[in-house]
């Protein structure tokens, strides 16, 4: 009998080995198919758990872009494969960005673009398009080759930065379960569920990697993601190691809960901390080199093309400062972000009703795109600014040489304002909801002690909600209580259908998943007792705590460093930028003037041998009425504007990363009111400087000045 229990079993063990060994063959061949998880190929159908078919499907919703696309394609036309150091760089920096590509299509476009770029440069030496558009040629082309071998890489760092930004959010969702069902697997399990994005790809691939049996056991796999962690987000790595021991010290448990929440939050303020002490000299240089420097060396620019005229052509004005000089501050800024550590993530608004995607605007139920309302409004200024840009002036309008500049500058103004639109409508409706249930996550630790302290007095679950409503009376998060109290009154309910009924739940009017996974947990909790529902409220409510004040503590580190970059895109910037235009135009003036005194001079008797020798030279050339000057006030303000607004749209994407990470919506936000700001201060500060400065020059200037001037402007 013995011996055939032992069979028995031996063919059990067998069994499960064997169809262990087929579902890793069934993973294997899925990965093999896609670099970072792999999606199956068509064909045969194959019959998979419900959980790892919504795995699929949470694959499936990262988006194939352009850049996959054209590594597929030139992997195909060249199939370059790199030396094996880089295909192995290449190949884990793609599978860290979920990236659907290959190392040799990466390497592929890169020689496909080095080559187009190598084609245009020689075609500008052969065409003698002049050196200004062959530098430009060069820079251009080789920050492009060099962008797109290092795209992935990239890609994986703002990936990591959203695993981050979340990790905070996991070790709490974690705890939560964990303290009703103390198993780690578990725990991680219901993280994964409850997050969005690639920390919970991450952590629902390492529960696959554990259910097909790639790890002995549960607890090496988990030891084995905390080593991928500890250079990345040593705080997360430690917290998950202190979690393990939970696992198996149930007398300690509670203390290393708070421990493990403690590490992981501490080590956010103290690394926030040194990274803002870090940043003070390079903002400071961001600040001279990048932006007030620049500005200011374009009063000396009209200047300058007088003297030089023939050897520096305008287009230099526009590559330099339209061009090169973002880049430079782009690339400077990127730098920094690259530095920052993990903060928090925004809430998440996908379970809320109504909100349209990125893009489109929600007008009376439906989705509208907003683009082309942003490009009417563009449209019908650049219009404007073109056709008083194109018409002669008439007599005495030009005379003070500002007409063709507000012509330009209308063109800026359009252009400043379609930023705005586009940007406001797309942010404005999905701003309104995430502060609303920023609100209400923050009012939720208040609730869960509220509700926790009338529990553990004895009190019903029934009455204790209603009187936790009552004591919350004025906070958004009291209507979640009073409706379930209703629910359990009215309609006799249990707390759990109050609370997660299909038809009349009140969780289902608060879209925070945050608040409906705690819920959850709480809801369990009621299994083991009220007493034990109670204590785990009480509990999570410090967490939440906890974490509300390390955010505001972080909030209020980051204030200073958000608070100057803000003042330096919205204010200084544009309104340093308004005055070189005003200071550009008074030069110019002040040009023909001079250029009236030497004609004067030069047709005197005296001043006709004291010029002899300067007619054929630069004075003669570039002052006397008649002559143009190479760039002219409107080109001038154009290519400042440019600057000026890109400038604008670069601090505001570092400040809304320093502030809030990767988020879409709040960049959108943070863009469209600086844009708005900034066009206001520029022409605001343009037309006051003028108004300063022009007049005095204008009431100096004879008519023969101001014929020359109006050669100017026309």
């Amino acid at each position: 009998m013995g011996l055939f229990g032992d069979d028995k079993k031996k063919k059990l063990a067998d069994a499960q080995k064997k169809a262990a060994e087929e579902r890793r063959s069934e993973l294997q061949k899925i990965i093999s198919s896609r670099p970072s998880f792999g999606l199956p190929k068509a064909g045969k159908a194959t019959v998979r758990p419900k959980e790892y078919t919504e795995f699929l499907k949470d694959v499936r919703q990262k988006p194939v872009g352009f850049y996959e696309k054209a590594t597929a394609f030139s992997g195909k036309l060249l199939n370059v494969r790199p030396s094996v150091d880089d295909y192995k760089k290449i190949d884990e920096d793609i599978k860290s960005a979920y990236m659907v590509a290959t190392p040799t299509g990466v390497f592929s476009l890169t020689i496909i673009v080095l080559l187009f770029v190598m084609f245009l440069t020689l075609m500008s030496v052969i065409l003698n398009l002049g050196s200004a558009f062959i530098i430009f040629v060069l820079i251009f082309g080789l920050s492009a080759t060099y962008y797109t071998y290092s795209y992935p890489n990239y890609k994986g760092r703002v990936i990591l930065a959203r695993m981050s930004a979340d990790t905070v959010l996991a070790i709490l969702y974690m705890i939560i379960y964990m303290r009703s069902s103390p198993n780690l697997e578990g725990a991680i399990r219901f993280s994964s569920e409850n997050l969005q994005g690639p920390l919970s790809w991450d952590l629902k691939k390492l529960m696959w990697d554990i259910e097909v049996g790639s790890y002995p056991t549960a607890d090496v796999a988990i030891a084995q993601y905390v080593e991928r962690w500890k250079n990345k987000n040593p705080e997360f790595a430690e917290s998950l190691n202190l979690l393990r021991e939970t696992a198996v010290d149930p007398v300690r448990r509670e203390k290393l809960f708070s421990e493990t929440i403690g590490v992981i939050l501490d080590g956010t303020r103290e690394r926030t901390k040194h990274y803002v002490a870090g940043l003070r000299m390079p903002i400071m240089l961001i600040h001279a080199m990048g932006i007030l420097l620049p500005v200011m060396g374009l009063v000396l620019f009209p200047i300058v093309l007088i003297f030089m005229s023939d050897t520096i052509s305008p287009v230099f004005l526009f590559l330099g400062y339209d061009l090169i000089l973002p880049l430079f501050l782009w690339f400077a800024t990127d730098y920094l972000l690259r530095q920052k550590p993990p903060t928090f993530s925004q809430p998440d608004i996908s379970l809320a009703k109504g909100v349209p995607p990125l893009g489109k605007y929600s007008l009376n139920g439906k989705e509208i795109p907003i683009w082309p309302i942003a490009l009417l409004v563009l449209l019908i200024f650049g219009g404007v600014g073109t056709y008083m840009y194109t018409q002669p002036p008439e007599p005495g309008v030009c005379t003070d040489g500002a007409y063709k500049a507000n012509s330009s500058l209308i063109i800026i103004i359009g252009l400043g304002l379609s930023i705005f639109v586009y940007a406001f409508l797309d942010s404005v409706q999905k701003m309104r909801i995430r502060s609303d249930i920023e609100k209400i996550e923050s009012e939720f630790s208040v609730a869960l002690f509220q509700l926790g302290n009338q529990i553990s007095r004895g009190t019903p679950i029934e009455v204790a909600t209603e009187r936790a409503a009552i004591n919350l009376k004025g906070m958004k998060i009291s209507d979640l209580f009073a409706n379930s109290a209703q629910n359990m009154r009215k309609f006799g309910l249990t707390f759990e259908q109050s609370l997660f009924d299909k038809n009349s739940g009140a969780i289902w009017y608060y879209p925070s998943r945050l608040i409906q996974s705690i819920m959850k947990a709480i809801i369990e909790s009621t299994k083991k007792g009220m007493a034990a529902a109670s204590d785990a409220m009480v509990s999570i409510s410090q967490y939440l705590k906890g974490v509300h004040d390390v955010k505001e503590d972080v909030a209020e580190i980051l204030g200073e460093i958000t608070t100057s970059m803000r003042f330096l895109g919205t204010f200084l910037a544009p309104m340093v930028a308004g005055v070189t235009i005003t200071m550009a135009v008074v030069i110019i003036q002040i040009l023909t003037i001079m250029g009236s005194q030497i004609a004067a001079l030069a047709q005197s008797s005296d001043g006709e041998q004291s010029f002899t020798g300067l007619q054929g030279g630069f004075l003669s050339a570039a002052f006397l009425p008649g002559n143009k000057l190479p760039i002219g006030p409107a080109e001038f303000q154009l290519i400042v504007g440019i600057y000026m607004l890109e400038t604008v749209l670069i601090i505001s994407v570092f400040v809304n990363k320093i502030e809030y990470g990767e988020d879409a919506i709040g960049l959108r936000s943070t863009i469209a009111w600086s844009a708005m700001i900034a066009v206001f201060i520029y022409a605001l500060s343009w037309a006051v400087t003028y108004s300063m400065f022009g007049g005095p020059i204008r009431e100096i200037m004879t008519p023969t000045q101001l014929a020359g001037n109006l050669a100017q402007c026309t």
